[in-house]
């Protein structure tokens, strides 16, 4: 900005919003309402007589009246110039950023109901949702549930307890068509991402890829800014299908077809969480992209902002006697009085005036500088968690040991097992569940700890 100052082309100067032209005419009438409305309260001087005039007038006023109608007119003249927007320079625009989205596609056909993966496919399906989502993938979401036909469950969303609450009651039964449609899914699916500016996220639940049409997929990818991710829920043996003497197993020969296509990734099932901890990641790292369809263009810098400044200059002489410029001094100079910790008293900063120490500290948190946060928290218990999550256990020990309430124990408890100090923690976990005997994480941790101990105790040397 302040190149753009030193080098102002004239040949160049113009106003960016010359359609509100008329502001300025309005401004005028009220300044010239004020001037009037100012002549007429002084004609009761006039009323007065000529050898009491010295006695009742004050002389020597009417000039500093003049000057601050004079300071009313130059302020309006100035933030009516910054508001047409004064421009003598170009600027490139930066690239726009856009998020992606994401589709779950469930399969409710009735081989899903088959039990080679525990305790059916189904179920292991919706585990798995659930956990993906427990793990917060950030992207705007929308479930769809698919058999012969394709059906919205839940329209895009970030709350994701919404499509959570959904998964328990979704069967088979409930679908009109039986069967397995990728045709009318691929269709559903190509028309939300119709206008989509961002690379979007196709999961597919499904256990049959014998029918899937690599065809279909093909095209669907190339009309489509998506990345497909197949999530295969059924095993090489199979399993025949409830109700029915149908064997359901895994295509291999399709399973390599996927893997070999670009833009596809197959997501192997494992019995942990991991694999859709991993998706989680993969989405939430590919959420923001730049759209650089306009990153050539150049757009007209805005200038007005410059006059922004002498306006506030004046606008704080319009006070009665300049108390505003004598705040501002008062301010600063009990700054020292604004923190309780001796420490900040040197450290002060302008957002002090503004924000509380503890708010400093939670925006802090909020973007993961924990370490930061610690040091500005003055409650213990906040700031011991900060310290924790930051991976300092002896400065979050030492912050816990000051808060007497259950969940400081608790939370002592956690960071004795991470340093290690396993019968310390166990006395702690004691202590907590005989405040909350109903405290189930203290009690499961206290499990955990005492089988680790135990298992310490039977180790033995060579």
């Amino acid at each position: 900005m302040k190149e753009s100052l030193e080098n102002i082309d004239f040949e160049k100067f113009h106003f960016l919003r010359t359609d509100y032209w008329w502001v300025g005419i309005l401004v005028l009438v009220i300044w010239l309402f004020g001037m009037l409305f100012f002549t007429e309260s002084n004609r009761w001087k006039k009323h007065i007589a000529k050898h009491l005039q010295s006695f009742v007038i004050q002389k020597g006023t009417t000039w500093k009246s003049r000057l601050i109608h004079l300071s009313v007119l130059v302020m309006f003249a100035l933030g009516l110039l910054a508001f047409f927007g004064p421009t003598w320079n170009q600027v490139k625009t930066p690239a726009k950023k856009v998020t992606s989205q994401m589709v779950i596609a469930l399969d409710l056909s009735q081989s899903m109901l088959a039990t080679d993966v525990s305790p059916t496919r189904l179920e292991r399906a919706k585990f798995k949702i659930f956990d993906l989502l427990k793990a917060n993938p950030i992207a705007e979401t929308n479930l769809l549930v698919f058999a012969g036909s394709t059906h919205t469950a839940v329209p895009f969303t970030t709350d994701y307890k919404i499509i959570t609450d959904q998964l328990d009651g979704l069967t088979p039964r409930m679908m009109p068509v039986k069967g397995t449609g990728f045709n009318a899914l691929f269709h559903k699916i190509d028309t939300l991402f119709s206008t989509n500016q961002a690379q979007g996220k196709v999961l597919l639940v499904t256990d049959d890829l014998a029918d899937l049409p690599m065809e279909v997929i093909s095209s669907f990818l190339q009309e489509n800014n998506v990345e497909l991710y197949v999530f295969p829920f059924a095993t090489a043996q199979g399993e025949t299908i409830p109700n029915t003497k149908e064997l359901s197993q895994l295509d291999q020969q399709k399973l390599a077809g996927l893997k070999m296509m670009e833009r596809v990734k197959v997501v192997e099932l494992t019995v942990d969480n991991s694999d859709v901890i991993d998706l989680a990641k993969a989405v939430s790292m590919d959420i923001v992209f730049e759209d650089k369809t306009e990153e050539e263009n150049e757009e007209w810098q805005d200038n007005g902002i410059w006059l922004v400044f002498p306006l506030a200059f004046l606008f704080l002489f319009s006070f009665r006697k300049g108390w505003a410029l004598n705040m501002i001094v008062i301010v600063f100079s009990l700054s020292s009085c604004s923190s309780t910790d001796d420490k900040r008293k040197d450290e002060f900063t302008f957002q002090d005036l503004w924000f509380t120490q503890d708010y400093q500290a939670q925006k802090e948190f909020d973007t993961e500088n924990y370490l930061e946060a610690a040091q500005q928290f003055t409650d213990p218990l906040h700031k011991g968690v900060a310290y924790f999550k930051a991976g300092d256990f002896l400065s979050a020990e030492t912050a816990f040991a000051q808060d007497s309430s259950t969940t400081g124990l608790y939370n002592l408890g956690l960071t004795y097992a991470k340093l290690g100090r396993l019968d310390e923690a166990k006395i702690v976990f004691e202590k907590v569940l005989k405040r909350d005997p109903n405290n189930t994480n203290a009690a499961n941790n206290l499990d955990h700890i005492t089988g680790a101990i135990a298992e310490l105790g039977e180790l033995a040397p060579e």
